[in-house]
């Protein structure tokens, strides 16, 4: 009789310690995995609970009640054209073929993106890219600046972006940014649109996380086309009268449908995604990965890292060349990703170290092939005593107003230096 008391106490005393470890190894499992779940699923937006945590005032309306309020004022407004909905479908459907634009429609105003606690918007220029009017003169450029939703001068004010910045500091520059491109797309527009009014200096500004975007370009055979051909062009500047009156048709007619169907693959992908995750967190995948990674890898397992490398420097060859052709400099400035500076792993349990999204494999590439390099993150993030104050709110999303400021401001540099060593001595080439 003692015996089975002695054992009865015995598990009163096991179980509810195995039950609470294994409740702890769970919930830290879920606390791993949240972001994952976060990123992959939308459910909540980060930027503005941090935001509304910080008391920022925010705008509770949609994009579509903004526009909408825009339009009821007078103004001709359309949300920021995004040519990355179109890669899988390879452009739209226009006069019989297929078409990709990549600038909004002209002289009217795009809303983008809201993380600051306002909907930020700009009057857009004769090729719907956030400028002033009357930059586009052969010849009289200092610089264009190439890149993605940092270029475009996601989420802040008209004239708080990179090129604005520069433009403050004396550089006639231009902004050439597209919102969620990669390095395909910053050859196209450069073609596209650079290369008519062939500026001084290219500068290619590359976000870490564009070295995975080249993979999903690629499906256009129009965006494959600017790759494959250094001839290769859909002539959007020629034919910008076209693409306003195309765009107009588009957004108002056909836009919403496109919207509709690519939810309803998102619900589709949401679905799988859940399955996905839900199995393995059963299986603490986010608990075993940390275990595993706690002792440091000697190399970050990217993905795809020979064709992500591979893509990329057929882009490169091509801009560099193209530039060259009519006398540029061609220049890549390489900018940082939140997660550089966030702590010891990214959203999938993958270790941040040196080479995190490629950086040192992209850096050494790129200088192999004489390419002259401005490391953003090297000059300017790694040497910031607290680097994660130029990000919008500490979080995930994009730089703040003073991140874009010292970008601007070095850049600006740059050209200064450049335009100086080819400035002809007493007038004489």
């Amino acid at each position: 009789m003692r015996l089975l008391r002695n054992f009865f106490r015995t598990l009163l005393v096991v179980i509810p310690s195995a039950l609470a470890l294994v409740v702890g190894v769970y919930l830290a499992e879920a606390y791993f995995a949240y972001e994952v779940w976060e990123i992959e699923l939308g459910t909540i937006s980060r930027v503005e609970r941090a935001a509304r945590a910080a008391g920022a005032d925010w705008d509770d309306r949609t994009k579509e009640e903004f526009i909408r309020d825009m339009i009821a004022d007078g103004k001709e407004t359309y949300p920021t054209f995004a040519p990355s909905l179109y890669w899988d479908v390879n452009g739209l459907e226009h006069k019989g073929g297929r078409v990709l634009p990549f600038g909004g429609v002209s002289r009217s105003w795009s809303v983008f993106c809201q993380e600051m606690g306002f909907w930020s918007t700009y009057p857009t220029d004769e090729h719907g890219f956030n400028n002033p009017l009357g930059l586009y003169k052969k010849g009289a450029l200092d610089a264009a600046v190439v890149g993605d939703s940092f270029v475009n001068g996601a989420c802040v004010e008209p004239g708080d972006d990179i090129t604005s910045v520069m433009r403050s500091e004396g550089i006639k520059a231009v902004n050439l940014g597209i919102g969620g491109v990669g390095p395909v797309t910053y050859l196209a527009v450069q073609r596209e649109f650079a290369k008519p009014v062939e500026p001084k200096i290219v500068f290619w500004v590359f976000y870490a996380v564009d070295i995975r975007d080249s993979v999903a370009e690629v499906q256009s055979d129009i965006l494959k086309s600017y790759l494959d051909d250094p001839e290769f062009t859909q002539d959007l500047a020629a034919r910008q009268d076209e693409i306003d009156v195309f765009l107009r048709d588009y957004l108002a007619n056909e836009f919403e449908s496109r919207i509709a169907q690519l939810n309803e693959t998102r619900q589709k992908r949401r679905k799988i995604i859940t399955a996905r995750l839900i199995d393995e967190g059963l299986r603490l995948k986010r608990v075993r990965e940390r275990l595993r990674n706690m002792g440091g890898r000697e190399e970050v397992t990217e993905g795809r890292e020979e064709q992500k490398l591979g893509l990329l420097k057929t882009a490169l060859q091509r801009a560099k060349a193209e530039t060259e052709s009519w006398g540029g400099k061609f220049v890549f400035v390489y900018i940082p990703d939140w997660y550089a500076y966030h702590g010891g792993y990214d959203t999938y349990g993958i270790k941040i170290d040196d080479n995190f999204l490629l950086r040192q494999d992209v850096l050494k590439m790129v200088r192999e092939m004489g390419i002259d390099v401005v490391d953003i993150q090297g000059e300017i993030f790694d040497k910031h005593p607290d680097p994660l104050s130029l990000y919008n709110w500490r979080t995930y999303g994009h730089y703040t107003p003073k991140g874009y400021r010292l970008i601007g401001e070095r850049m600006a540099a740059e050209a200064d230096k450049i335009l100086a060593d080819h400035e002809p001595a007493n007038g004489v080439e």
